[in-house]
């Protein structure tokens, strides 16, 4: 049985003995993982089950800013992490004006799914990050954006229904290539409850979702979702819009046991190690420990991809990403 026949089978929510992973690594820390171990091509010889391409493009304008294909500029030397912060929001009044939305970089995008399709052995993922409410406060600003949705709520869904354009043109191009799934990253949650709260996530972006689910059903593709945070009370609508996989799922978020029993048969669970309180700080056998607890809660039945709760950041033990992967390879079983 291959990797994908595996994940298939988990997205069936059918029991196996075989719970399938993913090793998610910022590059900060595959960089500290290829020097500990000496092998540059550590990420490769992970052996992962997922295989997965980002439709983010940059351009390298100096000094640390790069400028996405939306024209947004982002400064990597204002913050540790892969992306950085946003430092220019090119719709920052209530009016689109002469702001003009991007095509799909089509050459790219087939670039990115015709290295997809040469691991068929591997459940493929084509990733649209900051695919709604990201990319709409990363054109208008976050704080105006929440006033927003208050006081200009026609000028919000008209950004949104161009973003939503620009995504379903790109699922287009992604459905000519035997790619099993669509992953729309969009953060929505704080620690505790939604950034926007619930009456306007469900205005807002409840029906652009719909659109863009719909949008990938119709091709036969699964759809995954992205959102950090607590957003417990999405997750009705989640399953009423189709959703076949919800990533991350964060233990000192959730209650994974009540969450299992809700909504297990329904959705598939993707994350489930802290990489907010236990890959940077507890041993080895710590970290064994915790994700064979989750892995007996998460993977009863099927529905659960094993990975830590986002891509892991540059502040974890070499040592607890290994003690990671020989968990999830069963080289070490407890």
């Amino acid at each position: 049985m291959t990797k994908r026949e595996i994940v298939l089978r988990t997205l069936r929510h059918e029991e196996s003995d075989v719970i399938p992973y993913y090793l998610d690594l910022t590059e900060g820390e595959l960089e500290k993982m290829i020097a500990y171990t000496g092998d540059p091509l550590y990420f490769e010889h992970s052996e992962s089950y997922l295989a997965q391409e980002r439709n983010e493009s940059f351009t390298d304008l100096g000094d640390g800013k790069f400028k996405d294909m939306f024209h947004v500029i982002w400064d990597k030397g204002a913050q540790e992490g892969d992306f950085g912060i946003a430092s220019g929001h090119p719709i920052p009044d209530c009016e689109i004006g002469d702001y003009v939305f991007p095509e799909p970089d089509e050459k790219l995008i087939r670039e990115k799914c015709e290295r997809l399709v040469q691991q068929k052995d591997k459940f493929t993922m084509y990733i649209i990050g900051f695919s709604l409410y990201e990319r709409l406060w990363t054109l208008h600003g976050t704080f105006q954006t929440l006033v927003d949705f208050l006081e200009e709520p026609e000028f919000i869904t008209e950004v949104l229904d161009k973003i939503v354009e620009y995504n379903c043109k790109v699922v287009d191009i992604v459905a000519e290539y035997p790619i099993d799934c669509i992953f729309f990253g969009d953060d929505w949650g704080q620690q505790k409850g939604l950034q926007m709260g619930l009456p306007i996530w469900q205005e807002f972006l409840k029906p652009q979702l719909k659109k863009m689910y719909d949008h990938v059903k119709k091709y036969g593709m699964y759809v995954a979702q992205h959102s950090c945070g607590d957003c417990r009370e999405v997750f009705p609508d989640l399953v009423e819009l189709g959703l076949d996989i919800y990533n991350t799922f964060q233990p000192e978020v959730y209650d994974i046991t009540e969450f299992k029993k809700k909504f297990g048969n329904k959705i598939t669970f993707f994350g489930g190690i802290s990489t907010q309180c236990i890959l940077p700080f507890k041993t080895p056998e710590e970290v064994k420990a915790e994700m064979h607890r989750v892995m007996d809660i998460l993977g009863k039945d099927g529905g659960y991809i094993l990975a830590p709760t986002h891509a892991m950041p540059a502040d974890i033990p070499p040592e607890n990403v290994i003690a990671f992967m020989e968990v999830a390879k069963n080289e070490n079983p407890q």
